[in-house]
């Protein structure tokens, strides 16, 4: 079966309108991974059960956590997602994240790489999480910076 040029144009257009809009994480204590992400990232709660909740973050994706009850992590190089990575367009929203992060992590580590500033720190589940300046809309990305490969 051949596609006609309208039918793949039609593909196209319907395939250019995918995006990513949620994730999904264990964690160990729901209530402060909520405090974390609605403290640090201005997250709002969207839906709340029993060892489960629904994040929504300012743009709108989609934060899924629930309970899982163990502290047991994989570490660097298992399988599957490792962290979210977050950005911001402003310097200012930046350093105000950052003061918020230091309330979770004392010792946050920050670096730049072509041109973009990095800081990564612990949640409270002591996991990482790593926001950039500027988000890649502002600076698109050339490379692949070190530490998101796990280095």
């Amino acid at each position: 079966m051949t596609n006609t040029k309208s039918e793949t144009s039609s593909a196209q257009t319907e395939a250019a309108t995918v995006r990513v809009t949620s994730t999904v994480m264990r964690v160990v204590d729901v209530d402060r991974m909520v405090d974390f992400y609605c403290d640090v990232f201005s997250c709002r709660v969207s839906l709340r059960e029993p060892g489960a909740a629904l994040l929504l973050a300012p743009d709108g994706f989609q934060i899924y956590l629930y309970e899982k009850g163990s502290a047991r992590h994989p570490g660097v190089g298992a399988v599957g997602v490792e962290y979210l990575t977050w950005s911001t367009d402003t310097e200012a929203e930046f350093e105000r994240i950052t003061e918020r992060l230091r309330h979770y992590d004392p010792a946050p580590y920050t670096h730049t790489e072509n041109g973009v500033t990095f800081i990564e720190a612990r949640k409270p589940d002591h996991g990482r999480v790593i926001v950039a300046y500027p988000g890649p809309r502002v600076l698109p990305r050339k490379m692949i910076a070190a530490r998101l490969r796990g280095r």
